[in-house]
């Protein structure tokens, strides 16, 4: 259709004596031509910041916040870290009476001791101390740990008079209903059953059973244990281990040692000290010892992939080399680019991740490297740890690059650990409980910046000794058994529970 149009419109206009279209055409195509366009300028240089990325900046100066402290007239000591940028005030109280109390053939007492605090006190059952607490906005827990237990509060500073009651309440007068107790004792054992199911929490009670043994950390809840606690047994250990003359107040938020401490003289004034003896604290003496590089595997069957844990005892946090040994652990399995990691995870594909990091207690810190991996490369993983070992010692040891990347990320992050109270407040629990320095905190990026490479080498290589580590394996025996058996090392097979099998 459109050609015949043209057509005769072409027709038409050749009537008219305008021409065709082709003449028309010619007659454009004859006239002036435009000028060539200029030639295109060169495009403006890239401004350097483009072109190459900028420098760091300058370190800007960090003032750690200076911990306030006072002592009730009982002499509890009280510690105030100010940090009025919410309307939020945080306070524990903390006892330096953790599980490591724990009676023979009772593991589990102080646990459960501190869970019950909360769960009836004073007038209040459970619920009604919740409902209480939630009237406020208010958050109230009780806990024990390895080396001490607390009563942590966390409140909106116009509602702290209120919730400071109730937390007395809980502290001075429990109740231990032993209704509660069944329901408490029940998950307690469900919890217990679950975790002998999964190969992640397999991994950690039989770890550090292997490590401490039969006492301290090693000193595994059961089902009896739980199965054998009783209401009286958890009066008896709140008696004997909630005792003022061991125990202080961290106070951290939105208020000042001015204000604290007329509030916590007029609760905590009748709170007396006992005649309880000091907790005995636990020694080094009667540790399992480890002369040989040993694997023990935890059969998991069927299991996707395989847990595993490689470790030893480390020098404590007093020792002269204890911030060059922190460095070096970075570079070599602390950070997300060491050694170790860039090894299992970027080159190899083999786990989502591999860290290693020390835990520090009041025995000599336990140091262990981490990971899960796919099921078929589980025997390749261990043997790569322990090459990435063997080499950090021998003929690749610690480069300067590594140690300033380690350096650098422990000082640039450490600032940012202060923007909360607590980090703070845990610093300073640390301090009291472990008697560390009274610079712990202050003098640490002066004793960062103060290891040498030759330091962290030295640090590293004399307390990380590849012939006698403990592996632990947790997966399908099955699969990874054979491989294992091909990395030419002693292999003790466990129970779910950590006890050797036959």
């Amino acid at each position: 259709m459109r050609a015949l149009t043209t057509l005769r419109l072409t027709s038409r206009r050749s009537r008219t004596g305008l021409g065709t279209l082709a003449s028309l055409g010619l007659l454009l195509s004859c006239g002036p031509k435009e000028p060539p366009a200029p030639a295109a300028a060169p495009p403006p240089a890239e401004p350097a910041h483009r072109v190459a990325a900028p420098g760091p900046l300058s370190p800007r100066a960090f003032q750690v916040p200076v911990p306030r402290r006072e002592k009730l007239s009982t002499g509890l000591p009280v510690i105030v870290v100010e940090n009025h940028e919410v309307p939020l005030v945080y306070v524990r109280l903390v006892i330096n009476r953790g599980s490591f109390t724990d009676p023979s053939g009772m593991p589990g007492l102080a646990s459960v001791t501190m869970d019950m605090l909360n769960e009836g006190a004073g007038d209040y059952d459970a619920a009604g101390l919740s409902s209480a607490l939630e009237k406020l906005g208010a958050t109230l827990t009780t806990s024990s740990g390895l080396d001490g237990a607390e009563i942590s509060l966390s409140v909106l500073g116009r509602n702290l008079e209120p919730a400071l009651d109730l937390m007395t309440t809980v502290l001075l007068e429990p109740t231990f209903p032993k209704a509660d107790w069944k329901l408490l004792q029940r998950k307690r054992l469900q919890n217990l059953e679950a975790a002998r199911q999964d190969p992640s929490k397999i991994s950690s009670r039989a770890f550090g059973h292997l490590m401490y043994g039969d006492a301290y950390a090693g000193h595994l809840t059961t089902a009896e244990s739980y199965s054998s606690i009783k209401v009286q047994d958890m009066r008896a250990w709140y008696r004997e281990n909630v005792v003022p003359q061991d125990s202080m107040v961290l106070v951290g938020g939105d208020i000042s040692l001015a204000e604290i401490t007329p509030l916590l003289e007029a609760r905590l004034s009748g709170w007396e000290k006992t005649d309880a003896a000091r907790a005995k604290l636990p020694t080094a003496d009667g540790l399992p010892s480890h002369d040989a590089t040993t694997l023990y595997l935890i059969d998991k069957t069927d299991a996707p992939q395989s847990v595993v844990k490689v470790g030893a005892f480390v020098g404590d946090r007093h020792a002269s080399d204890y911030t060059a040994f922190v460095l070096a652990n970075r570079a070599i399995g602390g950070n997300f680019s060491s050694r170790i990691n860039m090894n299992l995870r970027e080159d190899k594909g083999w786990t989502y991740g591999a860290r290693s990091y020390t835990r520090h207690n009041h025995l000599p810190g336990l140091w262990r490297v981490g990971t899960s991996v796919v099921t078929d490369h589980t025997a390749d993983a261990v043997s790569e740890i322990l090459r990435e070992l063997a080499q950090s010692r021998g003929n690749t040891p610690i480069s300067a690059d590594e140690l300033e990347a380690a350096r650098g990320g422990l000082l640039g992050s450490w600032p940012l650990d202060f923007e909360r109270p607590g980090h703070l407040l845990d610093q300073t629990r640390g301090i009291w409980r472990y008697q560390l320095p009274h610079d712990w905190i202050s003098g640490f990026p002066d004793r960062v910046r103060g290891a040498d490479l030759e330091d962290v080498q030295a640090a590293w290589s004399a307390h990380i000794d590849t012939r006698s580590l403990v592996i632990l394996v947790v997966g399908d025996e099955g699969t990874i058994g054979p491989a294992l058996a091909e990395l030419d090392l002693p292999i003790v097979r466990l129970s779910p529970d950590g006890a050797p099998i036959e």
